[in-house]
This record gives structure tokens, sequence and C-alpha cells, in this order.
């Protein structure tokens, strides 16, 4: 037997004959016989080592050749071998690896996996690919996503890793079906549906100041965002001849703030990019202060970033002009406008064009 050197170790025995170091016999609990140590009970006795408040019991063999055996099994090697085996999948759906669905509707397929051991679980894809609008969620160990809208089939390999690198491949099958996603009519509002075979596989087509992607939404009312960085991130409002230090992030709005983005004098605008082609029916402004604010302001819109246009008065060639002032004023544009980019461009201020805003509108 290996040595071992034994940290803290409690003994108890049904029947305990004390150590004589004088006279050794072969019923006595426990010898010592150095350089090793020697544990054993008496017959029908038994041994057990235990720590008070849930203390650790720990077992350091002396070096990188030596072991732990129990039944001459080196114990060491048995976990070895444990956390060396690859994962084992077992069926997650009713048909196993494969299944039948209909478009349009979302997938949520777990992954179930078994780990041998302990440890964490990494999911590729080896071979094939998912079907458009289906992710591979290897945080939650799922499938996730929208089926597709069409009469179609799929094969792709799905692996599951250990960290020791051991892994198991397994094949899905998967048929999607077209649906007629207008036949629940989805679409509020005398929204139009088109069944488009995309995303959730129809399309409301709004009718009206509605939005949404079920015409649910009342665009006059609805902030676009410009107020929330995590839905118009940072990187999407810009300016131009800024005063001093101003970002163009200052200008969202926020009625309880005191910043506000400073623009030079009227050669001065500010850019807010939607993320996508929207309609906006509604703008608010706001001063930072009493000391200097915007006063009047035009808008225009550009679906590409490159060439804008005004927003007109109706029924003239003039840019419509709004009003702005010290406290939150919102204002209807003249027409609603379909644009991705929109910029401010002061008129009239006192001392320097200073601002916060908001645009009202949907953006699918």
């Amino acid at each position: 037997m290996a040595n071992v050197r034994v940290l803290c170790l409690v003994f108890f025995w049904d029947i305990f004959i004390p150590v004589q170091a004088a006279t050794s016999t072969h019923e006595e609990v426990l010898q010592i016989h150095f350089p090793s140590v020697t544990i054993a009970a008496q017959k029908n006795g038994y041994l057990s080592a235990s720590t008070e408040d849930g203390g650790n019991i720990h077992i350091n063999p002396g070096g990188n050749e030596t072991g732990v055996y129990f039944d001459n099994e080196d114990l060491f090697r048995v976990i070895q071998i444990v956390q060396g085996l690859p994962p084992v999948w077992v069926n997650h759906t009713d048909t196993g690896y494969s299944g039948t669905f209909e478009g349009g509707r979302i997938l949520n397929i777990p992954l179930n996996v078994m780990v041998p051991g302990s440890g964490n679980l990494s999911f590729e894809i080896v071979a094939g690919s998912l079907p458009p609008g289906v992710y591979l969620d290897t945080t939650n160990r799922r499938i996730s996503g929208i089926v597709p809208d069409q009469d179609a089939e799929y094969t792709f390999t799905v692996r599951a890793k250990t960290e020791l690198g051991k892994f198991a491949d397994v094949i899905f099958r998967f048929d999607s079906y077209e649906s007629d996603q207008c036949k629940d009519d989805p679409c509020h509002n005398n929204g139009l549906c088109n069944d488009t075979r995309a995303g959730l596989g129809y399309k409301c087509i709004c009718e009206g100041h509605y939005g949404g992607h079920q015409c649910d939404t009342d665009c006059r009312l609805n902030s676009i965002g410009v107020g929330n960085k995590n839905v118009i991130p940072d990187a999407q409002l810009s300016a131009y001849l800024s005063r001093d230090q101003s970002l163009a992030s200052e200008a969202r709005f926020n009625s309880n703030s005191s910043s506000a983005w400073c623009g030079e004098n009227q050669n001065s605008w500010i850019q807010v990019d939607l993320g996508g082609e929207g309609r906006v029916f509604a703008v608010t402004t706001k001063a930072g202060s009493d000391d200097k604010y915007l006063k009047s302001f035009t808008l225009s819109c550009s679906t590409d970033g490159a060439s804008f246009s005004d927003v007109l008065d109706t029924n003239t060639t003039t840019a419509y002009v709004f009003s702005s002032g010290t406290g939150a004023l919102t204002q209807p544009l003249p027409e609603p406008v379909t644009c991705r980019f929109v910029k401010i461009h002061p008129k009239s201020y006192k001392v320097h064009p200073c601002l916060m805003l908001e645009l009202h509108g949907c953006v699918p």
C-alpha cells in the first residue's frame, strides 16, 4: 500500500482495546509500522472518519506516483475514467431526434445530455445547418427560434463536448410545413395581413396611425426610444458643430435631467439613427436650463443617411418650423414621415441651441 499522510481522523470501534506499546497482539485495532501507517478495525468492528460542523476530510498522497486504493482499486484512476467518458444524449422530444413543425410557430427543443462526473458542456453545429430563423441557445441548452413557414427538410448535427474534450454527436432531422399565418386574423385596427413566409410568417400592413407587428400600437403616442440607450445606443446619436465638449448622447430626453446637447449656432445639427426605417409622427423637445435653449427648429429625414428631405408645412414647399422652449413640448409633424435618420436643425435660440429630444412613432 502506498504511503498516506493522515491529516485528521477520528475512529470508532464496537470494541476498543488500547494499544500496548510493549506487547502487541493480533487483536489490536491500530497498528503503526513506520514508515508506513496501517489502520484496521477488529473483526465485526467498523472504521469511521468525521469532522464537526460539516468540515472537509482530505486524503493527500505524497507524490505524483502514489495513489489511494479501495479494495485494490486506485480511486484516482476511477475518477479519471469517469471524467474521461463522453457525454450521453437522451431522447428529448416525443419523436426522438426528429420532428415535424408548423411554420411560424415558436421552436423550443431542449438539448438533454447526461454528463459523467461533473463539469460544463459546450455545444456546436458540426454538420449541416440550422433552419433560417432557428439558433443554438448554448446558455440554456436549447434549439430555439421560429419555424420557417415553408415545406422543407433540414438535417444537422449537434456536438456536446466536455471540458476534457470528450464529445458525443447527435443528428437532428427537422421538417417544417407551410401554414396560412393569416387564418387567425392577427392584424388589429383594420390592418391587412400578408402571409410572407418570413419571421413569424406574416406581416401586417397597418392603416392610419397604427403600427407594430400586429397594428396594435398607436404610433402618435409611442416613444421610439431616444431617451433609452438600450433602444437607441450612443452610437446611433451624432451631432455636428457641438458647443465645447457637448456630446450627442446628452440630448436623450429625461424630464429630471439638467444636461442637454448644445450646438454652436444655426449650422449645428443633431441626428438620430432609428436603427431601421419607421414612421415618425411627433417630436418632443426640452431645454436643459433656463440660461440657454432652443427656441425653434426644422426637421429633416432620410432613408439612407445621405440624402435628407425637410419636413414640409402642409401643402407647401417650405420647411415646417417647430417651436421649442424651456419646458417639455410635444408637437405632431404636419404629416407622418417614413425614414431611418432624423436631424434637428436649430433656427432660433437663446445664447446657444441646447436641447433634449424624443421622437414618437413606430419602427419595425
